[in-house]
This record gives C-alpha cells, sequence and structure tokens, in this order.
C-alpha cells in the first residue's frame, strides 16, 4: 500500500502484510503529524464490552505508530546486517600490509606506503605479517618492483648514463633477451619473472627446512622473497642505485625470514648462504668438466 502524508507529501510503500487490519491511522516521520490513510468500512455499531473497547484502544494506538515501528523494524534489520558483516569481516584472516588492503587506501597510496615501510621499517613490517591471503597481491607486488627496476634501467641505458653490456639486445626492456621482438619480451617477461620468484623462493625455503627452519610454511618465504624486493625500486637512481636496491634487498630479506619464521639469526645466514654455495660448486664442477674434456 503506498501511503502518502497530505502535510509534506511524504511517500512510502508499506507492506500489506505488516499493517493491522484495522489500522486507520499514522504518523509521519517526516513532519510528525497524524493523518488518516484510510476510511472506515461501513458497518453496524455494535456495543462492545470492556475487553473490547481495551482492545480497540489497542489498536489504534497501533495504528497512529504504524510508521514509527516499521521504521524501528527497518533499522533494526539494517543494524542486524551490518553486525553480521562485521562478524563476517573479522573472521576473515586480516593483513596489516597496504599493500593487501587497496580497497582501503587505493593502487598507489598502498604501493608506496609498502614500498616505504619495507625500506624504513623492515623490523615491524615483517614482525606483523599475516598470512593466509594467497600468492596473488604479493606476486603482483613484486612484478611491478621488478618493471620498474626494469625500465629504469633500460632508461639510463638508453640515454648513455650506464654502458650497455656487451651482447644486450635493442628490445623493449633491454634485458638482454637477443632475438625476442619488443612484443614478445613485453609478454615474456612478467612469465618470467613469476617462474623465477617461485624457483627462488621454492630454493629459500628448502634452504630454510634443511637447516630445522621455515615454521610458517611456504607462503611465509614466498611473501618475504616479494616484499623485500621493494629496495630494487632504487634502481631510478642512476649508477649506485641498483647496487644498493641489491643490498638493501638482501638486508630485508635476513630481517623477513628471521621475524617471519621466529628463528635465529644464524640459521637464517645459513640458509641463505646454501644456494650460493650450491652455484659456486656447480660452477666449478662444469669449468672442471669443460677443462678435462678439452684436455
Amino acid at each position: 500500500m503506498e501511503i502518502t502524508c497530505p502535510y509534506c507529501g511524504f511517500t512510502r510503500n508499506v507492506p500489506e502484510e505488516k499493517i493491522p487490519p484495522k489500522a486507520q491511522l499514522a504518523t509521519c516521520p517526516k513532519c510528525s503529524h497524524k493523518f488518516k490513510f484510510r476510511e472506515d468500512e461501513e458497518a453496524f455499531e455494535l456495543e462492545e464490552d470492556a475487553d473490547a473497547q481495551g482492545e480497540a484502544a489497542e489498536l489504534s494506538e497501533e495504528a497512529e505508530d504504524i510508521w514509527s515501528k516499521l521504521e524501528s523494524l527497518q533499522g533494526q534489520e539494517e543494524a542486524d546486517g551490518a553486525q553480521q558483516e562485521r562478524s563476517r569481516r573479522s573472521a576473515a584472516p586480516q593483513s596489516e600490509v597496504p599493500w593487501e588492503n587497496l580497497q582501503e587506501l587505493g593502487f598507489f597510496p598502498g604501493l608506496w606506503q609498502t614500498i616505504k615501510e619495507v625500506m624504513l621499517a623492515p623490523v615491524g613490517f615483517f614482525g606483523n605479517l599475516s598470512l593466509g591471503q594467497g600468492y596473488s597481491k604479493p606476486l603482483i607486488f613484486y612484478l611491478l618492483v621488478a618493471e620498474v627496476q626494469a625500465l629504469a634501467q633500460f632508461f639510463w641505458r638508453m640515454a648513455g648514463i650506464v654502458p650497455r653490456m656487451e651482447g644486450e639486445a635493442e628490445g623493449l626492456l633491454g634485458l638482454g633477451l637477443a632475438g625476442f621482438g619488443s612484443v614478445i619480451l613485453l609478454v615474456l617477461y612478467p612469465v618470467i619473472l613469476t617462474v623465477m620468484l617461485f624457483v627462488v623462493s621454492g630454493l629459500n625455503h628448502l634452504c630454510l627446512m634443511a637447516v630445522r627452519d621455515g615454521s610458517r610454511g611456504f607462503e611465509g618465504t614466498f611473501k618475504v622473497v616479494s616484499y623485500s624486493s621493494a629496495p630494487m625500486v632504487l634502481a631510478v637512481i642512476p649508477v649506485f642505485g641498483p647496487m644498493a636496491g641489491m643490498m638493501w634487498t638482501l638486508v630485508c630479506t635476513f630481517l623477513g625470514f628471521k621475524l617471519v619464521h621466529r628463528t635465529s639469526g644464524g640459521k637464517v645466514i645459513l640458509a641463505m648462504v646454501l644456494p650460493l654455495v650450491a652455484i659456486f660448486f656447480l660452477s666449478s664442477l662444469i669449468v672442471m668438466l669443460r677443462g678435462a674434456g678439452l684436455g
């Protein structure tokens, strides 16, 4: 039923099932005037006993407050819905990483704040790092930082500030992948970076497990490797920027493994050195085999 206040013109559709059968008066929630929203039906006048009169008075009072009660009912439903939404959000794992809360901060503020926290406050950042949000957001963060680094290096080399390496390709990003066109390189570069990120994270996690650590699982290791790449944005500074970013990344990775996996610094150093030792022995073995073959 559509009820319209004759004083201020306020209109609202009220479901018939929520209107008492004998209700005739309504209180406008906008101007507070009482008015009849339907006329009495013709009926025989019958004498009423005291109980009937009391019931009629209750119905009259209910009729006068019908809109007020409907407003209260609607407000209660909205409050219950808000409470259920808050309960749902509190039950879901929350993250302290700005990049993982873009719906509140926005894309660029979330990205910049995450880079700043990793570089300037790595202890607080990795100490409060939560798990359970998946791999997609750390992966995208890593890819963005890597793209910034690659574009910066390409720009400085094209400008002649940084010398090009011998045999480097003239492709879009100047990454030394000779024979690939710019378009192919643009498509393949994120794929290559993604594979490299999972491989490096997997090797680091295996080394952490080898020293009897890695208590927070592969996701913890993956997040540390991903977010520790933040200092590589220093590649926008020519000559010394990439080296400073690399050293800063190693420091952040060390602190990240130590705080996220809640282990000792000695175990983290050993886990980070093991891949370098393996690479050194593998390179030495290849050189020895080549030398034996030439001999």
